[in-house]
């Protein structure tokens, strides 16, 4: 981290910021109103680090530089995705100040403050208080239950104070991400249904909310290539990859690297 950590975190809020203005430029063009025009461009804020991380591990970059720049980058560029995603039901209805400014101070701060208190104190209490009464071979599960008191407490919380629910979620996942018990036991009890768990939930939620009829639309298809133009901002951040190689810049890997970072960002 303390090698592309800075790097990091430019390549997150360009790779944020960049399409979603693009977006937002392309949906006013397209005769949004300014409600679906941010929404439009809050779509395209995120990248998707399963997908990139697959990415990785097919070219088996996951533990090089340039991997753990992606992993970084993604991981900031979902953090500023639930910032903004924090604001678009403020925009619903009348606009005031108050309505404005609540979402965007709850979820900075609940992402300044509460991942702090995630990463470095709670964590310091759970070992002093909790794991040294548990064996071993029960700390992992013990964890697990824990992780899944906090997200049912932080959930609510968070929605409660006009941030994302899934900031909760968040930042329960934050307490544990250096517990590699929690880690063996995630991956050993709920790794085999983790994939079904996915798939139900998907469809359950945002799959059963697509309009597919809608797709056979030409005016849908047209109005959705263009909308795509929006990932050159996603793409575009590979430009910004340091040159860990011997290579000259933008030649051999270091191309590679480049090409590697732009298309993984825009996953």
């Amino acid at each position: 981290m303390k090698l592309i950590g800075t790097r990091g975190i430019i390549i997150a809020i360009v790779g944020s910021i960049l399409p979603i203005g693009i977006a937002v430029g392309i949906a006013f063009a397209l005769g949004l109103d300014t409600v679906g025009a941010i929404a439009a461009g809050a779509a395209f804020g995120p990248t998707s680090l399963g997908i990139a991380m697959n990415i990785l591990r097919s070219a088996k970059i996951v533990n090089t530089p340039v991997g753990q720049l992606i992993i970084a980058a993604a991981i900031i560029d979902d953090m500023i995705a639930l910032v903004i995603l924090s604001q678009l039901g403020a925009l619903v209805g009348t606009l005031t100040v108050s309505s404005v400014l609540i979402p965007i101070v709850s979820a900075v701060s609940f992402l300044v403050l509460g991942g702090y208190i995630a990463v470095f104190v709670v964590p310091k209490y759970l070992d002093r208080y909790v794991f040294t009464k548990v064996s071993a071979e029960k700390k992992g599960n013990v964890s697990l239950g824990i992780l899944f008191l906090l997200v049912l407490g932080l959930m609510p919380a968070t929605k409660y104070a006009k941030a994302s629910y899934l900031m909760g979620s968040f930042i329960a996942g934050l307490v544990f991400c250096s517990n590699h018990a929690a880690h063996v036991s995630f991956v050993s009890q709920l790794k085999r249904v983790m994939q079904w768990l996915m798939r139900i939930f998907f469809a359950a939620t945002i799959g059963f909310q697509v309009p597919v009829k809608n797709f056979a639309s030409y005016e849908v298809i047209w109005k959705g290539a263009v909308f795509t133009l929006a990932l050159i901002g996603k793409l575009a951040t590979g430009f910004l990859v340091p040159n860990f190689t011997t290579h000259l810049s933008f030649t051999g890997l270091h191309k590679r690297d480049v090409l590697v970072v732009g298309f993984s960002m825009a996953a």
